[in-house]
């Protein structure tokens, strides 16, 4: 696990980004609840055709 960490990190680096010292200071509930508010925010202006909707559409317009 550490060797996929270094390699996270220098590809990182590499990449001109900033690599966080230690675990921070934000829990894990609180990054899940800020991850799970930021994907509702998101997923209302993304359209999204699911297969199912598409046979619908299909299916009414073959009436």
């Amino acid at each position: 696990m550490e060797s996929l960490s270094n390699s996270i990190n220098e590809f990182l680096s590499f990449n001109k980004y900033d690599v966080l010292d230690g675990k921070g200071n934000i829990s894990k509930i609180q990054a899940d609840n800020k991850a799970e508010k930021e994907y509702f925010e998101f997923n209302k202006i993304q359209k999204i055709n699911s297969d199912f909707e598409k046979h619908i559409k299909r299916l009414k317009r073959d009436k």
